[in-house]
């Protein structure tokens, strides 16, 4: 293990307790760097790329943990791990720090074997995504993760994959739909998750093209509704839903077996698992499962982008309104199996995401 993987930022307003920590950190094999607040420790983040493992005290004066946490997840473009020291009454806040990734949390006063359990294990964590990121890249993303225009993506893909990208090339030609980058991180997603919903091979690879096709519909919303700055009115959003009647009129006239399921995927990549969403109201099972894969890639993609209607989240964030839900999403919306296994792999997302960010097209 690398100098690196063993540093371990400490974070604590009172000098006894943080010279404790770094002794017993120290002991446990680990290379601590002392900071007296957030802030201070803000700053140690900022100087120094490899500080990615962190133990903090909740409550500090100045800047407090919670904030800190907050901070650094919107600031830095860095995989994390924090352990948290909290005290009697501040239960809201370590909800509150769950919901933003956080995995540890201490009682205080600290015992020794806790706190080298919980750094060990958090390092384990930081060390095994980095090495399923690493795979990601080489065995996921090979021919698709340098891509910067969509030319470069034409021109890797052929067949029924040349024609999904003429298809999106063309609308985009003439509509604001989304960036072509979405619609191949869509694919790249559901993929990802078919394969760990343990599908074969061609389904894989057919729901990955299948999946660009999702909001091909959108060609047919008018202007005044697609290019709305700000939330739409409820005439508004009735006129938005036709597009996945409209995409499955586009595509189901195709004897293209990977246009036959983009077809499907168009028209109920909506649907919800309780039943309450669009076009048809299906629920459960009767959800065709390429439609409930895209489902989770399309609303974790629009969550990490930016929209007429909202800023960019951040990948924990995003995580946690897909798995907890927040005033527009609900963990029911989704299949509760193929929901567990985002909620266990979601770094992998996290890595096709930043492999491909967004370019004009």
């Amino acid at each position: 293990m690398s100098e690196v993987d063993r540093k371990i930022l400490v974070v604590d307003d009172e000098e006894p307790i943080r010279k404790l920590l770094a002794r017993i950190l120290e002991r446990a094999g680990f290379e601590p760097v002392l900071a007296k607040d957030g802030l201070d420790a803000i700053e140690k983040v900022r100087s120094d790329a490899s500080l990615r493992l962190v133990v903090s005290d909740l409550r500090m004066p100045n800047c407090g943990g919670l904030e800190f946490v907050k901070r650094v997840l919107g600031e830095f473009k860095r995989d994390f791990e924090f352990i948290l020291l909290t005290g009697d009454g501040d239960k809201s806040d370590a909800v509150t720090a769950l919901r933003l990734g956080v995995r540890e949390f201490l009682d205080k006063p600290v015992e020794r074997a806790d706190l080298e359990r919980a750094a060990l294990d958090a390092q384990e964590r930081l060390l095994g995504r980095d090495r399923e990121a690493e795979r990601v890249r080489k065995l996921e993303l090979e021919n698709v993760s340098k891509s910067q225009t969509l030319d470069d993506v034409t021109r890797k893909l052929g067949g029924a994959e040349q024609e999904m990208i003429d298809r999106l090339s063309l609308i985009s030609q003439y509509r604001d739909i989304e960036t072509a980058e979405h619609c191949v991180r869509v694919g790249l997603y559901s993929q990802l998750l078919a394969d760990m919903a343990g599908l074969d091979l061609q389904t894989q690879r057919m729901i990955r093209l299948a999946g660009i096709l999702h909001d091909i519909g959108k060609v047919g919303v008018p202007d005044e509704v697609l290019l709305k700055q700000g939330p739409l009115s409820d005439e508004e959003f009735k006129v938005m839903q036709r597009h996945t009647e409209i995409g499955y009129a586009m595509l189901n006239s195709s004897n293209n077996p990977v246009l036959e399921q983009a077809a499907v995927i168009a028209r109920h990549h909506h649907e919800k698992w309780e039943g309450t969403g669009y076009c048809v109201g299906l629920s459960g099972e009767n959800i065709p499962m390429v439609a409930r894969i895209v489902s989770i890639a399309d609303v974790y993609d629009a969550l990490r982008s930016s929209r007429r209607y909202k800023p960019p989240f951040d990948h924990n964030e995003a995580v946690a309104i897909i798995t907890k839900g927040d005033a527009r999403t609900s963990p029911n919306m989704f299949d509760p199996h193929l929901l567990g296994l985002f909620a266990e792999h979601h770094s992998r997302f996290d890595t096709i995401f930043e492999s491909m960010p967004d370019q004009l097209v």
